[in-house]
């Protein structure tokens, strides 16, 4: 079987209905562990895509989008996505709505800055108090380079939900599974969607209880972050 369907296979079973138990911390390790070995190779990578012109054929006025976004797999369990980044491209920072997300670099260097959503204050949940205020307190983590002979990265609904991608040295590419998916339902919330944030320092009392604490305030998708569909061509799943 290739690594990338029994990626797939790993995946569902994770994280497929009534998985949530006992078992679902030694499958969850399993998908990890496969997703650690997938390579550029596996997926059948067209790396042309990170050499991508600064224009399009059609046009010399017309640059190309700095981001090309692969769908390998989606249902309304999973999504298997890959990101290829161009010099200069990001994906800003971004949260995963209940989510537990896997991401491995295929090709290049990536720079990743995660945050850890903070209790809000009053006891108001994260999700109603972010949505009220337009903003959530969050832990800054130390940010982390990895490249594909690194393991997969994790983020879970509690730990790294929030992060911006930013590639080093020139472009780079990255397998993302995210379950569920977004435009999902979120139970008692709505549907899940992706919010974008920019970090804003706190200078009050509640950094001495946690001295990376910032404040991440809501703002509209930023205009930068285009993307283009580039075809999948590697095995096929189901």
């Amino acid at each position: 079987m290739p690594a990338i369907q029994s990626v797939s296979k790993q995946a569902l079973k994770t994280f497929g209905a009534n998985t949530f138990n006992a078992s679902f911390e030694d499958n969850f390790a399993k998908l990890k562990s496969l997703v650690d070995s997938i390579s550029a190779v596996d997926v059948n990578l067209d790396c042309r895509l990170l050499e991508g012109p600064i224009s399009c054929p059609s046009s010399r006025h017309m640059k190309k989008p700095p981001i090309s976004y692969i769908k390998v797999f989606e249902n309304d369990i999973l999504s298997i996505g890959i990101f290829v980044l161009r010099p200069g491209a990001k994906i800003p920072l971004h949260d995963h709505p209940r989510m537990h997300g896997v991401l491995k670099v295929l090709k290049g260097t990536l720079k990743l800055q995660s945050y850890n959503l903070l209790p809000a204050e009053g006891g108001a949940s994260k999700e109603t108090r972010g949505a009220r205020k337009r903003a959530v307190l969050a832990e800054k983590l130390p940010a982390v380079l990895v490249n594909e002979r690194d393991a997969s990265c994790v983020l879970t609904p509690d730990q790294g939900n929030l992060h911006e991608i930013i590639p080093v040295n020139g472009p780079a590419a990255f397998i993302d599974l995210l379950a569920p998916p977004y435009e999902t339902t979120v139970p008692n919330s709505g549907e899940r969607s992706c919010h974008y944030f920019k970090e804003t320092k706190l200078h009050d009392s509640r950094r001495q209880s946690t001295p990376n604490m910032v404040a991440l305030v809501s703002i509209p998708c930023p205009r930068e972050f285009g993307s283009e569909y580039a075809p999948y061509t590697g095995p096929v799943l189901e």
